[in-house]
């Protein structure tokens, strides 16, 4: 570092301070601010660049993940299809068989009554049971019996038999009765259009037969655990009443449901005293021959699950 001396306007020498540095240094010092440019742009570039890929990665496995699911969506609705299919078969089969042989009842004896299991189709697995739908309690027969006081109650307290049976509390019937009658009468422990109007959001009592079991999960006090667990003992035809059970398929709390007088023990013989081609076959179950004339085995309804 140099320094110069100089005299200033006012006549007074002063001595003023110069920097000076060799070109080679000046030249060094901009090659390294130019390398310093550099690599900032090359981060600035590479973290771009990751960002992309990284976007470009999510984004191909939300496509892949998306076509796996319609895949696999695909194959689940093909083996559905081949299952109902197969069931019609079964079926078709069964009711040749029994018109050849003469049989007109149903138990679970005959060829509808075997399960597929794990047929393959494809690089899938099918496996299909069909159930008597006879064999349970029509929902629907609640609302069959709207204009006849007698009739309705013997029936409500048939499901109310059922539901303790099940451990469930017998005020769900109730529920499902002022859900099914075509009045806004509410029963002891239901529940009309005043109380589903009060919910969010906010609907009505269909006061109709159930259209599905889907149905059961709008009525007062049904869970989808509750509604799954029923699925076994009741069912919903379309039609309203003229449900008459299926000894031959009946669960045995079923048959006891059926009638305060049947215990356990009777249930438990009806189902080892299977197959019951008429109602007089009940006769030879002698704690059963009063409570037998009021049942039958009956033909069936079938669903396929």
């Amino acid at each position: 570092m140099n320094f110069k001396s100089g005299i200033c306007k006012y006549g007074r020498s002063s001595t003023i301070p110069s920097i000076s540095m060799p070109l080679s240094e000046w030249s060094v010092m901009r090659k390294d601010d130019e390398r310093g440019v550099a690599l900032l742009l090359a981060l600035l570039i590479l973290a771009l660049l990751v960002a992309l890929i990284l976007e470009f990665d999510g984004e191909a496995r939300r496509e892949y993940r998306d076509a796996a699911a319609f895949r696999d969506n695909f194959k689940a609705q093909t083996l559905t299809r081949a299952a109902i299919q197969a069931a019609r078969a079964v079926l078709q089969q069964d009711f040749l068989k029994d018109k050849k042989s003469g049989e007109s009842y149903d138990s679970p004896t005959d060829l509808w009554a075997m399960p597929i299991k794990n047929y393959a189709i494809g690089d899938g697995f099918l496996s299909a049971q069909i159930e008597d739908e006879r064999g349970k309690l029509n929902l629907n027969d609640l609302a069959a019996a709207a204009g006849d006081a007698i009739q309705k109650k013997a029936k409500i307290d048939r499901f109310k038999r059922l539901f303790e049976l099940l451990q469930l509390s017998p005020d769900l019937v109730d529920a499902v009765v002022d859900w099914v009658d075509p009045d806004e009468n509410q029963e002891p422990a239901g529940a009309e259009s005043l109380y589903y109007q009060s919910q969010r959001p906010p609907y009505r009592a269909a006061n109709a037969p159930l259209s599905g079991p889907g149905d059961l999960r709008l009525i007062k006090g049904f869970t989808p655990e509750i509604a799954d667990r029923l699925s076994q003992y009741v069912t919903i035809f379309p039609e309203e009443g003229g449900a008459l059970v299926n000894l031959n398929t009946a669960d045995a709390l079923v048959i006891q449901a059926l009638d305060p007088a049947i215990t356990q023990s009777m249930a438990t013989e009806i189902i080892q005293g299977r197959p019951y081609k008429k109602k007089e076959d009940l006769d030879r179950i002698g704690s059963f021959q009063e409570i037998g004339a009021k049942l039958r085995a009956t033909q069936s309804g079938y669903d396929v699950k």
